[in-house]
């Protein structure tokens, strides 16, 4: 952290706080070194049978014959399986070797509703069983030190994510770093009066000292992060909100601020009916905004830093639906992206000819990717963030 910022926000942290705001000036226990983590939701349940699609097997085009992608459609990745051709921008950072293809993820008993299996892929849960906090905030709880502030983690987007709650509180979201901050209400509720109040010398009410905490804190975090936008000097990119809020993170990252994991989303991949057209859309709005983001950090110099992992809450049914679109499924791929990562086709891909009453078997737990994320790349103990033991994969040099 830099420490000009933690002085200029010194004139509205109350006294009590003071050597608790001096410690900041340290850099955050509890992560890796200055590793960074960007999660990317792709919400609505991706096909990711037309993502990575497996070209060979006469069962796909079987139960498709009108989404079935023809050859010349395809990026080959081996004689087995194939890229979108969409997604052509991710095609070429698999041929640096800077992109690992996770096959066939997804939990047993797989549930086919989007907000429970978003849930369980925020909370790292048991399909029967409902966590309240997310996977992330635990690793927050767990292993950042008092050092962290709110906006170790951000969330750039309308909502705070239920993988960030924990109970230290950690994470933020906004839409416009630039918007976030103080904003005046009535009655007196002004900027004037807020400092006023955190001035005063605490009457050792632990009441009022918590909430004048909670409150210094999230005022120094948002000027931080107007800071941090100010000395990236660089424009935000616009077009698609995906692009847009990967441009946002690479800017912060890039101005130095201290936030390790960044949580971005992008909607629509609910495809009942009319897929192809859309789907095509979706992919190229996806490999686009990864690819353009991949390459602001290399031009930084900062690519090394930083590690992205691309999910949805579920993949879509094996077999199209009457509506030309396919329903709610279970397995499908994951991908990480980054200089660190081993990249290729990794895990086993489903078998198209043994299915569980229409949907594919999972071959990888997805907690499997994230005890990989946490143990390899922050390297702690992921058994206390994902309440029990799953193996990490070979994905991380």
């Amino acid at each position: 952290m830099c420490n000009a910022a933690i002085v200029s926000a010194m004139g509205v942290a109350p006294h009590f706080l003071t050597r608790t705001v001096e410690a900041a000036a340290t850099s955050i226990q509890g992560f890796k070194d200055d590793r960074v983590l960007v999660v990317i939701q792709l919400g609505g349940g991706n096909d990711g049978l037309n993502t990575v699609v497996p070209y060979s097997s006469d069962d796909y085009y079987r139960v498709r014959p009108k989404l079935g992608l023809k050859q010349d459609r395809l990026i080959a990745l081996n004689d087995d399986l194939a890229l979108n051709d969409r997604l052509e921008p991710l095609a070429r950072i698999f041929d640096e070797g800077n992109l690992a293809i996770v096959q066939g993820v997804g939990y047993p008993n797989p549930d086919r509703s989007h907000f429970r299996s978003m849930e369980i892929w925020h909370t790292a849960s048991e399909s029967d069983r409902f966590e309240s906090s997310g996977w992330i905030g635990r690793y927050f709880d767990h292993f950042c030190t008092g050092s962290a502030r709110p906006h170790a983690g951000i969330a750039v987007g309308k909502e705070r994510p239920q993988a960030f709650q924990g109970a230290k509180g950690l994470g933020v979201a906004f839409e416009n770093p630039m918007d976030f901050g103080w904003h005046p209400g009535t009655s007196g509720d002004t900027l004037a009066n807020f400092k006023k109040l955190n001035g005063e010398v605490s009457a050792r009410n632990q009441e009022l000292d918590f909430l004048r905490h909670v409150t210094s804190n999230a005022l120094m975090s948002s000027q931080e992060v107007r800071e941090a936008i100010d000395r990236s000097r660089g424009r935000i990119e616009g077009g698609h909100p995906l692009r847009r809020t990967l441009s946002v993170v690479e800017k912060l990252i890039k101005g130095g601020l201290d936030t390790r994991i960044f949580f971005v989303s992008a909607t629509g991949f609910d495809t009942h009916a009319n897929q192809l057209g859309q789907h095509d859309n979706l992919l190229r709005v996806v490999g686009n905004a990864i690819e353009s983001f991949q390459t602001n950090l290399r031009n930084d110099g900062i690519s090394d830093r930083v590690l992205t992992m691309v999910f949805s809450e579920f993949g879509r049914r094996v077999a199209e639906n009457n509506s030309g679109g396919t329903d709610h499924g279970t397995a499908a791929p994951m991908f990480l992206v980054g200089d660190g990562v081993i990249g290729g086709l990794h895990g086993q891909a489903p078998d198209l000819g043994d299915l569980d009453q229409g949907d594919l078997k999972h071959t990888t737990d997805f907690r499997s990717v994230y005890a990989t994320v946490l143990e390899n790349w922050f390297e702690v103990n992921s058994r206390p963030v994902l309440n029990g033991d799953f193996a990490p994969l070979n994905l991380l040099s």
